[in-house]
């Protein structure tokens, strides 16, 4: 991954460097379930399977498993809680870039990030040596903050998940707004384009990792990261499980 956030912001330039993918590979599967699907699950499930069609991607093809909830069984994130997370996602990236302890300490600061962070995300800013593995993972929170800026009516659209994305536009998005103006301008998606990214986001997982049990390639030009990061933050967008942050499961 490209050293990306330093070089979106005026008074943060970085010089860019390269990064490895990253080696996290959080799995949590659960017996094969025996749904009766609603309309609306029936239906987002066929536009997602379309989509797959499209670019290659195989289907799953038990008609009784292997669904997001509908509409009218879940609670999503409210607007504040997803703007929380935004930011302090925005910053542990920031930190993985170098920032210097200064200059996060103002922006820390500016925007209140202390109380936003999770145990996980606190225990890395805390840390004075990250190991390379923490940075990593800080670094690849950056498509996780596109999901959330995406859900935050920020971002236009979410993209088919084969490429990175575009970390310099989405860190602009925070830094030309004073924390309560972000706040006030979002507009919190509704819970069918959340469950409508979730449900395709869950199929192409499932194509991605049943393509590494088979040990096969990884269907349709998926890049695996983004995929686990964007399954990461739609579950945790529609409450899958009413699990934290920190603890949410990508199950397929």
């Amino acid at each position: 991954m490209t050293r990306r956030f330093a070089c979106c912001l005026a008074l943060l330039l970085y010089s860019c460097g390269e990064q490895q993918p990253s080696a996290r590979e959080v799995r949590a599967t659960v017996p094969v379930e025996h749904i009766i699907a609603t309309k609306d699950q029936q239906a987002r499930r066929a536009q997602s399977e379309a989509l797959c069609k499209t670019h290659g991607v195989p289907i799953y093809h038990n008609p009784n498993s292997l669904f997001v909830d509908s509409e009218a069984e879940i609670t999503i994130r409210t607007k504040d809680q997803v703007v929380d997370s935004a930011l302090a996602l925005c910053f542990i990236g920031l930190k993985s870039e170098g920032l210097s302890p200064a200059r996060l300490a103002e922006i820390d600061r500016a925007y209140h990030i202390a109380p936003k962070l999770t145990p996980t995300e606190q225990e890395y800013v805390s840390a004075e040596q990250p190991t390379n593995q923490q940075r990593l993972n800080a670094s690849w929170r950056c498509e996780s903050l596109h999901v959330l800026l995406w859900a935050l009516g920020y971002v236009d659209s979410l993209s088919y998940p084969d490429s990175m994305c575009d970390v310099a536009h989405d860190a602009a998005i925070i830094h030309a707004l004073p924390e309560q103006q972000f706040r006030q301008r979002a507009k919190l998606r509704s819970k069918k384009e959340l469950l409508d990214q979730a449900d395709l986001i869950l199929r192409l997982d499932w194509a991605r990792y049943d393509a590494r049990l088979e040990q096969k390639p990884i269907p349709g030009s998926l890049n695996s990261d983004v995929v686990s990061e964007r399954h990461h933050s739609l579950n945790w967008l529609i409450s899958y499980m009413d699990q934290a942050w920190d603890d949410v499961s990508t199950d397929t």
